[in-house]
Protein backbone atom coordinates (compact mmCIF):
# COMPACT_ATOMS: atom_id res chain seq x y z
CA UNK A 1 0.00 0.00 0.00
CA UNK A 2 2.94 2.59 0.80
CA UNK A 3 4.05 1.59 -2.86
CA UNK A 4 0.99 2.10 -4.37
CA UNK A 5 0.10 5.61 -2.24
CA UNK A 6 3.82 6.79 -3.31
CA UNK A 7 3.55 6.38 -7.16
CA UNK A 8 0.07 7.94 -6.72
CA UNK A 9 1.55 11.04 -5.30
CA UNK A 10 4.42 10.93 -7.86
CA UNK A 11 1.52 11.10 -10.81
CA UNK A 12 -0.14 13.70 -9.19
CA UNK A 13 3.32 15.93 -8.67
CA UNK A 14 3.72 15.07 -12.39
CA UNK A 15 0.30 16.31 -13.53
CA UNK A 16 0.59 19.40 -11.20
CA UNK A 17 3.60 20.32 -13.10
CA UNK A 18 2.26 19.47 -16.68
CA UNK A 19 -0.51 21.66 -16.11
CA UNK A 20 1.64 24.78 -14.53
CA UNK A 21 3.59 24.09 -18.01
CA UNK A 22 0.05 24.28 -20.00
CA UNK A 23 -0.92 27.63 -18.43
CA UNK A 24 2.40 29.14 -19.08
CA UNK A 25 2.28 28.83 -22.59
CA UNK A 26 1.46 31.43 -24.88
CA UNK A 27 -2.06 31.20 -25.86
CA UNK A 28 -2.56 31.63 -29.87
CA UNK A 29 -3.99 35.27 -30.05
CA UNK A 30 -0.65 36.09 -27.82
CA UNK A 31 1.62 34.70 -30.50
CA UNK A 32 -0.44 35.83 -33.56
CA UNK A 33 0.10 39.89 -32.38
CA UNK A 34 3.91 38.78 -31.71
CA UNK A 35 4.29 37.70 -35.35
CA UNK A 36 1.96 40.65 -36.67
CA UNK A 37 4.75 43.22 -35.89
CA UNK A 38 7.07 42.14 -38.14
CA UNK A 39 5.29 39.21 -40.36
CA UNK A 40 8.57 38.01 -40.67
CA UNK A 41 9.77 34.63 -38.86
CA UNK A 42 12.03 31.58 -39.20
CA UNK A 43 10.48 28.37 -40.34
CA UNK A 44 12.60 26.05 -38.08
CA UNK A 45 11.03 24.59 -35.25
CA UNK A 46 11.32 25.20 -31.34
CA UNK A 47 14.28 23.08 -31.47
CA UNK A 48 17.59 23.82 -33.07
CA UNK A 49 19.96 21.08 -33.99
CA UNK A 50 23.66 21.56 -35.13
CA UNK A 51 23.96 20.46 -38.72
CA UNK A 52 20.08 20.52 -39.48
CA UNK A 53 17.68 23.09 -41.15
CA UNK A 54 14.20 23.22 -42.41
CA UNK A 55 13.61 24.90 -45.06
CA UNK A 56 10.62 26.25 -46.83
CA UNK A 57 10.44 28.84 -49.84
CA UNK A 58 6.99 29.20 -51.57
CA UNK A 59 6.63 31.41 -54.05
CA UNK A 60 4.24 33.86 -52.26
CA UNK A 61 6.58 34.60 -49.95
CA UNK A 62 7.48 38.14 -51.82
CA UNK A 63 5.69 41.06 -51.05
CA UNK A 64 3.59 43.75 -53.01
CA UNK A 65 4.93 47.21 -53.50
CA UNK A 66 1.99 48.77 -51.56
CA UNK A 67 3.37 52.45 -52.68
CA UNK A 68 1.11 53.15 -55.80
CA UNK A 69 3.02 55.42 -58.33
CA UNK A 70 0.66 56.87 -60.46
CA UNK A 71 3.05 57.51 -63.41
CA UNK A 72 3.39 61.18 -65.86
CA UNK A 73 4.62 63.16 -63.05
CA UNK A 74 1.05 63.44 -61.27
CA UNK A 75 2.84 62.02 -58.09
CA UNK A 76 2.72 63.81 -54.91
CA UNK A 77 5.41 63.13 -52.86
CA UNK A 78 6.10 64.20 -48.57
CA UNK A 79 9.64 63.84 -47.43
CA UNK A 80 9.55 63.45 -43.51
CA UNK A 81 13.16 64.67 -42.39
CA UNK A 82 13.96 63.67 -38.39
CA UNK A 83 16.22 65.96 -37.52
CA UNK A 84 18.35 65.42 -34.43
CA UNK A 85 21.06 67.65 -34.69
CA UNK A 86 22.49 67.14 -31.20
CA UNK A 87 26.67 66.81 -31.04
CA UNK A 88 26.80 66.59 -34.20
CA UNK A 89 25.43 70.12 -35.41
CA UNK A 90 26.45 71.83 -31.58
CA UNK A 91 30.14 70.74 -32.42
CA UNK A 92 30.28 71.17 -36.20
CA UNK A 93 26.96 72.65 -37.62
CA UNK A 94 26.50 69.62 -39.80
CA UNK A 95 22.87 69.27 -39.90
CA UNK A 96 22.83 72.85 -40.77
CA UNK A 97 24.74 71.73 -44.03
CA UNK A 98 22.71 69.28 -44.80
CA UNK A 99 19.71 71.60 -44.51
CA UNK A 100 21.63 74.22 -47.08
CA UNK A 101 21.65 71.49 -49.39
CA UNK A 102 18.02 70.98 -49.08
CA UNK A 103 17.11 74.80 -49.62
CA UNK A 104 19.77 74.38 -52.62
CA UNK A 105 17.49 71.84 -54.58
CA UNK A 106 14.90 73.13 -56.77
CA UNK A 107 11.95 71.64 -55.12
CA UNK A 108 8.72 71.78 -57.22
CA UNK A 109 5.04 72.33 -55.73
CA UNK A 110 4.25 68.56 -56.01
CA UNK A 111 7.12 67.58 -53.28
CA UNK A 112 7.04 68.38 -49.85
CA UNK A 113 10.18 68.29 -47.78
CA UNK A 114 9.48 68.79 -43.86
CA UNK A 115 11.91 69.18 -41.45
CA UNK A 116 11.59 68.33 -37.46
CA UNK A 117 14.72 70.46 -35.50
CA UNK A 118 15.20 68.59 -32.39
CA UNK A 119 17.98 67.20 -30.05
CA UNK A 120 20.95 70.26 -30.07
CA UNK A 121 21.63 72.53 -27.51
CA UNK A 122 22.97 74.90 -29.92
CA UNK A 123 21.98 75.10 -33.21
CA UNK A 124 23.81 77.53 -36.17
CA UNK A 125 22.49 80.96 -35.68
CA UNK A 126 22.73 80.75 -39.93
CA UNK A 127 19.16 79.74 -40.68
CA UNK A 128 17.69 80.90 -37.39
CA UNK A 129 16.71 77.76 -35.83
CA UNK A 130 15.71 77.76 -32.08
CA UNK A 131 17.82 75.39 -29.40
CA UNK A 132 15.50 75.43 -26.63
CA UNK A 133 12.80 74.03 -27.76
CA UNK A 134 11.35 72.00 -31.51
CA UNK A 135 10.48 73.45 -34.22
CA UNK A 136 8.73 72.08 -37.71
CA UNK A 137 9.88 73.73 -40.84
CA UNK A 138 9.22 73.21 -44.38
CA UNK A 139 11.62 73.54 -47.24
CA UNK A 140 9.94 76.00 -49.79
CA UNK A 141 11.46 78.27 -52.67
CA UNK A 142 15.18 78.02 -51.17
CA UNK A 143 13.52 79.24 -47.84
CA UNK A 144 13.36 77.23 -44.77
CA UNK A 145 9.67 77.90 -43.68
CA UNK A 146 8.72 78.01 -40.09
CA UNK A 147 5.33 76.33 -39.78
CA UNK A 148 4.87 75.25 -36.50
CA UNK A 149 6.49 76.90 -33.33
CA UNK A 150 4.02 75.88 -30.59
CA UNK A 151 5.87 72.33 -29.52
CA UNK A 152 8.35 73.27 -26.54
CA UNK A 153 11.16 71.04 -26.17
CA UNK A 154 10.65 67.73 -27.34
CA UNK A 155 12.36 64.40 -26.82
CA UNK A 156 13.69 62.61 -30.22
CA UNK A 157 14.12 59.48 -28.55
CA UNK A 158 10.79 59.11 -27.38
CA UNK A 159 8.67 57.14 -30.04
CA UNK A 160 5.66 59.20 -29.64
CA UNK A 161 7.94 62.51 -30.94
CA UNK A 162 8.20 60.52 -34.13
CA UNK A 163 4.71 59.45 -34.16
CA UNK A 164 3.78 62.71 -33.81
CA UNK A 165 5.94 64.14 -36.78
CA UNK A 166 4.34 61.55 -39.20
CA UNK A 167 0.64 62.08 -38.61
CA UNK A 168 1.15 65.36 -38.84
CA UNK A 169 2.30 66.29 -41.80
CA UNK A 170 0.96 63.29 -43.77
CA UNK A 171 -2.14 65.03 -42.42
CA UNK A 172 -1.18 68.24 -43.58
CA UNK A 173 0.96 67.29 -46.38
CA UNK A 174 -1.27 64.65 -47.77
CA UNK A 175 0.51 62.34 -50.80
CA UNK A 176 0.81 58.85 -52.38
CA UNK A 177 4.65 58.40 -52.05
CA UNK A 178 5.88 59.19 -48.60
CA UNK A 179 9.67 59.27 -47.46
CA UNK A 180 11.23 59.23 -43.84
CA UNK A 181 14.91 60.25 -43.10
CA UNK A 182 16.83 60.06 -39.90
CA UNK A 183 19.37 62.11 -39.80
CA UNK A 184 22.04 61.39 -36.29
CA UNK A 185 24.05 59.23 -34.85
CA UNK A 186 23.09 55.60 -35.19
CA UNK A 187 24.39 52.50 -33.10
CA UNK A 188 22.99 49.81 -34.53
CA UNK A 189 20.31 47.75 -34.42
CA UNK A 190 20.52 46.78 -31.03
CA UNK A 191 21.10 50.57 -29.67
CA UNK A 192 19.22 52.30 -32.07
CA UNK A 193 18.89 55.94 -33.19
CA UNK A 194 19.72 58.97 -32.37
CA UNK A 195 21.90 61.40 -29.53
CA UNK A 196 19.32 64.15 -28.01
CA UNK A 197 21.49 66.44 -26.07
CA UNK A 198 18.64 67.57 -23.94
CA UNK A 199 18.26 64.06 -22.37
CA UNK A 200 20.25 61.30 -21.00
CA UNK A 201 23.56 60.20 -22.36
CA UNK A 202 22.12 56.00 -22.17
CA UNK A 203 18.67 57.64 -24.03
CA UNK A 204 18.20 56.09 -27.61
CA UNK A 205 15.27 55.60 -29.96
CA UNK A 206 15.38 51.41 -30.37
CA UNK A 207 14.29 49.60 -33.41
CA UNK A 208 11.09 48.59 -31.87
CA UNK A 209 10.07 52.19 -30.61
CA UNK A 210 10.79 53.44 -34.12
CA UNK A 211 8.00 50.57 -35.38
CA UNK A 212 5.84 51.14 -32.56
CA UNK A 213 5.97 55.08 -33.83
CA UNK A 214 5.70 54.62 -37.69
CA UNK A 215 2.73 51.89 -36.77
CA UNK A 216 0.84 54.29 -34.45
CA UNK A 217 0.85 56.98 -37.25
CA UNK A 218 -0.65 54.90 -39.84
CA UNK A 219 1.78 55.68 -42.48
CA UNK A 220 2.81 53.48 -45.23
CA UNK A 221 6.38 54.73 -46.69
CA UNK A 222 8.11 54.34 -50.10
CA UNK A 223 11.22 54.84 -48.31
CA UNK A 224 12.73 54.78 -44.98
CA UNK A 225 16.16 56.04 -45.11
CA UNK A 226 19.07 56.58 -41.90
CA UNK A 227 21.46 58.87 -42.79
CA UNK A 228 23.34 57.27 -39.92
CA UNK A 229 25.85 54.71 -38.91
CA UNK A 230 25.89 50.89 -39.15
CA UNK A 231 21.66 50.47 -39.32
CA UNK A 232 21.73 48.38 -41.94
CA UNK A 233 21.03 45.30 -40.64
CA UNK A 234 18.44 42.31 -41.12
CA UNK A 235 16.73 42.75 -37.70
CA UNK A 236 16.01 46.46 -38.83
CA UNK A 237 14.78 45.13 -42.17
CA UNK A 238 12.25 43.01 -40.92
CA UNK A 239 11.26 45.65 -38.19
CA UNK A 240 10.57 47.81 -41.27
CA UNK A 241 8.92 45.01 -43.19
CA UNK A 242 5.03 45.93 -42.96
CA UNK A 243 5.92 49.57 -43.42
CA UNK A 244 7.70 50.59 -46.13
CA UNK A 245 9.00 48.94 -49.77
CA UNK A 246 12.53 49.98 -49.39
CA UNK A 247 15.40 51.10 -47.05
CA UNK A 248 18.25 53.01 -48.06
CA UNK A 249 20.95 52.02 -44.81
CA UNK A 250 24.69 52.18 -44.18
CA UNK A 251 26.42 48.93 -42.66
CA UNK A 252 29.35 50.76 -41.86
CA UNK A 253 30.25 53.90 -40.26
CA UNK A 254 29.51 56.97 -41.88
CA UNK A 255 31.75 60.12 -41.81
CA UNK A 256 30.21 63.54 -40.68
CA UNK A 257 29.72 64.55 -44.54
CA UNK A 258 26.62 62.05 -44.64
CA UNK A 259 24.27 62.33 -47.59
CA UNK A 260 24.10 64.51 -50.31
CA UNK A 261 20.56 66.05 -50.57
CA UNK A 262 20.61 68.30 -53.38
CA UNK A 263 20.76 65.86 -55.92
CA UNK A 264 18.31 63.40 -55.07
CA UNK A 265 15.47 66.24 -54.24
CA UNK A 266 16.10 67.97 -57.61
CA UNK A 267 15.13 64.53 -59.29
CA UNK A 268 12.27 63.76 -57.36
CA UNK A 269 11.00 67.04 -58.23
CA UNK A 270 11.72 67.29 -62.41
CA UNK A 271 9.54 63.79 -62.12
CA UNK A 272 7.76 62.62 -59.25
CA UNK A 273 7.07 59.50 -61.06
CA UNK A 274 10.67 58.41 -60.30
CA UNK A 275 10.98 54.63 -59.77
CA UNK A 276 12.04 54.12 -56.27
CA UNK A 277 14.69 51.85 -57.46
CA UNK A 278 15.66 55.37 -59.61
CA UNK A 279 15.70 57.55 -56.78
CA UNK A 280 17.37 55.13 -54.09
CA UNK A 281 20.51 54.64 -56.73
CA UNK A 282 20.57 58.12 -56.96
CA UNK A 283 20.84 58.71 -53.14
CA UNK A 284 23.12 56.32 -53.17
CA UNK A 285 25.57 57.30 -55.93
CA UNK A 286 25.35 60.92 -54.52
CA UNK A 287 26.56 60.07 -51.14
CA UNK A 288 29.57 58.11 -52.08
CA UNK A 289 30.86 60.68 -54.80
CA UNK A 290 30.51 63.07 -52.30
CA UNK A 291 32.42 61.69 -49.87
CA UNK A 292 35.18 60.83 -51.98
CA UNK A 293 35.05 63.83 -53.55
CA UNK A 294 35.50 65.52 -50.32
CA UNK A 295 37.96 62.95 -48.96
CA UNK A 296 35.84 61.66 -46.27
CA UNK A 297 36.36 58.19 -47.30
CA UNK A 298 35.31 54.68 -46.15
CA UNK A 299 31.72 55.11 -46.55
CA UNK A 300 28.94 53.20 -48.21
CA UNK A 301 25.12 52.76 -48.85
CA UNK A 302 22.56 50.45 -49.79
CA UNK A 303 19.21 50.25 -51.16
CA UNK A 304 17.49 47.29 -49.95
CA UNK A 305 13.97 45.73 -50.96
CA UNK A 306 11.83 44.85 -48.31
CA UNK A 307 9.75 42.34 -50.58
CA UNK A 308 12.33 39.94 -50.01
CA UNK A 309 12.76 40.09 -46.37
CA UNK A 310 10.46 36.80 -45.42
CA UNK A 311 13.19 35.17 -47.94
CA UNK A 312 16.38 36.06 -46.26
CA UNK A 313 15.59 35.97 -42.80
CA UNK A 314 14.34 32.58 -43.56
CA UNK A 315 17.61 31.25 -45.39
CA UNK A 316 19.72 33.27 -42.41
CA UNK A 317 18.27 31.40 -40.20
CA UNK A 318 17.84 28.15 -42.06
CA UNK A 319 22.30 29.03 -42.62
CA UNK A 320 22.50 29.97 -38.76
CA UNK A 321 21.24 26.68 -37.30
CA UNK A 322 22.72 24.42 -40.08
CA UNK A 323 25.97 26.05 -39.11
CA UNK A 324 26.25 26.53 -35.40
CA UNK A 325 28.99 25.02 -34.50
CA UNK A 326 31.20 26.72 -37.24
CA UNK A 327 29.56 30.36 -36.63
CA UNK A 328 30.13 29.55 -33.09
CA UNK A 329 34.51 28.61 -33.84
CA UNK A 330 35.09 31.96 -34.80
CA UNK A 331 34.23 35.29 -34.21
CA UNK A 332 32.65 36.98 -37.07
CA UNK A 333 32.35 40.89 -36.00
CA UNK A 334 33.83 43.19 -38.46
CA UNK A 335 36.55 45.13 -36.33
CA UNK A 336 36.98 47.87 -38.70
CA UNK A 337 36.83 51.68 -36.32
CA UNK A 338 34.34 53.86 -36.59
CA UNK A 339 33.67 57.48 -37.76
CA UNK A 340 31.81 60.60 -37.21
CA UNK A 341 27.83 59.93 -37.31
CA UNK A 342 28.59 56.40 -34.89
CA UNK A 343 26.56 57.29 -31.59
CA UNK A 344 29.13 59.43 -29.34
CA UNK A 345 28.44 56.83 -26.72
CA UNK A 346 29.08 53.13 -25.69
CA UNK A 347 27.66 51.14 -23.53
CA UNK A 348 30.14 48.43 -23.48
CA UNK A 349 33.29 50.69 -22.55
CA UNK A 350 31.74 51.89 -19.36
CA UNK A 351 27.96 52.71 -19.75
CA UNK A 352 28.54 55.89 -21.53
CA UNK A 353 31.54 57.24 -20.21
CA UNK A 354 33.58 58.79 -22.91
CA UNK A 355 32.67 60.21 -26.25
CA UNK A 356 33.50 59.20 -29.20
CA UNK A 357 35.78 61.45 -31.62
CA UNK A 358 37.44 60.81 -35.01
CA UNK A 359 40.30 58.56 -33.39
CA UNK A 360 38.24 57.07 -30.86
CA UNK A 361 39.14 53.47 -29.80
CA UNK A 362 36.03 51.61 -31.19
CA UNK A 363 34.68 49.49 -33.82
CA UNK A 364 32.01 47.49 -35.10
CA UNK A 365 33.10 44.77 -33.48
CA UNK A 366 31.76 46.77 -30.10
CA UNK A 367 28.48 46.51 -31.93
CA UNK A 368 29.02 42.49 -32.99
CA UNK A 369 27.86 43.63 -36.14
CA UNK A 370 28.54 41.08 -39.02
CA UNK A 371 28.53 40.87 -42.33
CA UNK A 372 25.91 38.38 -44.49
CA UNK A 373 27.62 37.83 -47.24
CA UNK A 374 30.94 37.35 -46.10
CA UNK A 375 29.42 34.42 -43.49
CA UNK A 376 27.74 32.80 -46.27
CA UNK A 377 30.78 32.31 -48.57
CA UNK A 378 33.26 31.48 -46.03
CA UNK A 379 31.02 28.63 -44.96
CA UNK A 380 30.22 26.03 -47.28
CA UNK A 381 27.03 24.36 -46.67
CA UNK A 382 23.86 23.11 -48.45
CA UNK A 383 22.22 26.50 -47.39
CA UNK A 384 25.27 28.79 -48.41
CA UNK A 385 24.24 29.09 -52.16
CA UNK A 386 20.60 29.80 -51.03
CA UNK A 387 21.54 32.36 -48.40
CA UNK A 388 23.49 34.37 -51.08
CA UNK A 389 20.44 34.15 -53.67
CA UNK A 390 18.50 35.67 -50.79
CA UNK A 391 20.90 38.55 -50.33
CA UNK A 392 21.60 39.28 -53.62
CA UNK A 393 17.37 39.66 -54.43
CA UNK A 394 17.25 41.90 -50.97
CA UNK A 395 19.63 44.20 -51.87
CA UNK A 396 18.70 45.82 -54.66
CA UNK A 397 22.07 48.80 -55.21
CA UNK A 398 25.14 49.34 -53.39
CA UNK A 399 27.82 51.23 -53.69
CA UNK A 400 31.09 52.09 -51.44
CA UNK A 401 34.40 54.49 -51.20
CA UNK A 402 37.45 53.01 -52.78
CA UNK A 403 38.66 52.25 -49.74
CA UNK A 404 36.03 50.56 -48.05
CA UNK A 405 36.91 46.69 -46.95
CA UNK A 406 35.13 43.96 -46.13
CA UNK A 407 31.65 44.77 -46.42
CA UNK A 408 28.89 44.20 -49.00
CA UNK A 409 25.32 45.84 -47.97
CA UNK A 410 23.47 44.41 -44.95
CA UNK A 411 24.57 42.84 -41.80
CA UNK A 412 23.44 40.15 -39.11
CA UNK A 413 23.99 41.07 -35.15
CA UNK A 414 25.87 37.92 -33.36
CA UNK A 415 26.61 38.72 -29.14
CA UNK A 416 29.94 37.30 -29.40
CA UNK A 417 31.07 36.40 -25.54
CA UNK A 418 28.88 39.63 -24.40
CA UNK A 419 26.21 38.90 -21.56
CA UNK A 420 25.17 42.31 -21.12
CA UNK A 421 25.14 43.04 -24.85
CA UNK A 422 23.03 40.67 -25.34
CA UNK A 423 20.90 41.76 -22.15
CA UNK A 424 19.64 45.16 -24.20
CA UNK A 425 19.28 42.61 -27.23
CA UNK A 426 16.80 40.14 -25.70
CA UNK A 427 14.17 42.76 -25.44
CA UNK A 428 14.66 44.96 -28.62
CA UNK A 429 14.49 42.12 -31.08
CA UNK A 430 11.53 40.42 -29.44
CA UNK A 431 9.81 44.01 -29.06
CA UNK A 432 9.74 44.16 -32.66
CA UNK A 433 8.37 40.67 -33.03
CA UNK A 434 11.27 38.54 -34.07
CA UNK A 435 10.93 34.65 -33.28
CA UNK A 436 11.87 34.09 -29.93
CA UNK A 437 13.39 31.11 -30.79
CA UNK A 438 15.59 32.69 -32.54
CA UNK A 439 16.51 35.12 -30.69
CA UNK A 440 17.16 33.02 -27.61
CA UNK A 441 19.17 30.82 -29.78
CA UNK A 442 21.62 33.69 -30.36
CA UNK A 443 22.34 33.30 -26.38
CA UNK A 444 24.87 30.60 -27.53
CA UNK A 445 27.21 33.10 -29.08
CA UNK A 446 27.64 34.85 -25.58
CA UNK A 447 29.68 31.74 -24.67
CA UNK A 448 30.62 31.12 -27.79
CA UNK A 449 34.70 29.31 -27.61
CA UNK A 450 35.42 31.05 -30.35
CA UNK A 451 34.73 35.09 -29.84
CA UNK A 452 38.30 35.72 -29.28
CA UNK A 453 39.18 34.29 -32.73
CA UNK A 454 38.31 37.73 -35.48
CA UNK A 455 37.37 36.35 -38.94
CA UNK A 456 39.95 38.03 -41.19
CA UNK A 457 37.80 40.46 -43.35
CA UNK A 458 40.12 42.17 -45.14
CA UNK A 459 41.82 38.41 -46.48
CA UNK A 460 38.38 37.40 -48.23
CA UNK A 461 37.71 40.52 -49.20
CA UNK A 462 40.81 41.03 -51.26
CA UNK A 463 41.24 37.23 -52.37
CA UNK A 464 38.08 35.88 -52.54
CA UNK A 465 35.11 38.86 -53.31
CA UNK A 466 34.58 40.17 -56.78
CA UNK A 467 31.97 42.13 -56.14
CA UNK A 468 28.52 42.08 -57.08
CA UNK A 469 28.89 42.20 -60.72
CA UNK A 470 29.95 38.43 -60.56
CA UNK A 471 26.71 37.22 -58.78
CA UNK A 472 24.59 38.95 -61.32
CA UNK A 473 26.35 37.91 -64.07
CA UNK A 474 26.90 33.90 -62.81
CA UNK A 475 22.92 33.24 -61.71
CA UNK A 476 19.75 34.03 -62.32
CA UNK A 477 18.48 34.25 -58.59
CA UNK A 478 14.65 34.09 -58.81
CA UNK A 479 14.41 30.63 -60.79
CA UNK A 480 17.41 29.38 -59.31
CA UNK A 481 15.50 30.27 -55.84
CA UNK A 482 12.49 28.82 -56.12
CA UNK A 483 11.45 27.06 -59.01
CA UNK A 484 15.27 24.60 -60.14
CA UNK A 485 16.19 23.51 -56.73
CA UNK A 486 12.48 22.10 -55.33
CA UNK A 487 14.42 19.09 -53.89
CA UNK A 488 16.08 21.64 -51.93
CA UNK A 489 12.85 23.32 -50.18
CA UNK A 490 10.91 20.46 -48.78
CA UNK A 491 9.03 21.51 -46.12
CA UNK A 492 5.87 23.63 -46.89
CA UNK A 493 5.55 25.50 -43.48
CA UNK A 494 4.63 29.06 -45.02
CA UNK A 495 0.80 28.15 -45.86
CA UNK A 496 -0.79 30.17 -42.76
CA UNK A 497 0.98 33.11 -43.35
CA UNK A 498 -1.21 36.29 -42.14
CA UNK A 499 -3.86 37.16 -44.38
CA UNK A 500 -3.75 40.83 -43.35
CA UNK A 501 -0.99 40.49 -46.19
CA UNK A 502 -1.00 40.93 -49.81
CA UNK A 503 1.28 38.30 -51.42
CA UNK A 504 2.36 38.78 -55.13
CA UNK A 505 2.80 35.58 -56.91
CA UNK A 506 7.25 35.22 -57.07
CA UNK A 507 9.01 37.65 -59.62
CA UNK A 508 5.50 40.18 -60.10
CA UNK A 509 6.61 41.79 -57.08
CA UNK A 510 10.19 43.41 -58.45
CA UNK A 511 10.33 45.53 -60.49
CA UNK A 512 12.97 46.88 -62.76
CA UNK A 513 15.24 47.59 -60.26
CA UNK A 514 18.47 48.56 -61.30
CA UNK A 515 21.03 46.27 -59.60
CA UNK A 516 24.10 46.70 -58.17
CA UNK A 517 26.76 48.34 -60.83
CA UNK A 518 29.48 49.46 -58.34
CA UNK A 519 32.00 46.59 -57.17
CA UNK A 520 33.88 47.66 -54.89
Amino acid sequence: MKKLGKLLRNLLIVCGVLFIIVLLLPDDEEMSANQEQTGVETTAGAEHVAGTAENSFPEDMVKEKQTEIKGDGKDQATVFVYMNGSDLESEDGEATEDLCEMLAANISSQVNVLVETVGTKSWSKRLGIASDHTQRYKVEAGNLVLVDDSLGQLDCTSPDTLADFISWGAENYPANRYILIFWDHGAGPVYGFGYDEHQSEDSVLTIDEIQTAIRQSGIYFDIVGMDSCIMSSLELCCAMYNYCDYMILSEDFESGYGWSYTGWLNALSENTSISSEELGKIIVDDMIADNEENGEGSSTLALIDESYMKVLYTAWADFAYANEPALLGENYSMHVRGGRRAHPVLRGKGLFDFLFDEDGDYSMSDYYITDIMAVAQNIESKETEALAAAVNLSICYFNCTDDEVGMTGLSVTLPYGDSEFYGYLYPVFTGVGMDADYVGWLEKFVYAEGYNDYYDYESWYEDDWEGWDDYEDDWDWIDWLFFEDDDYWEDDSWNEWGSDQSWAEFGNGRSDCMRKQIAC
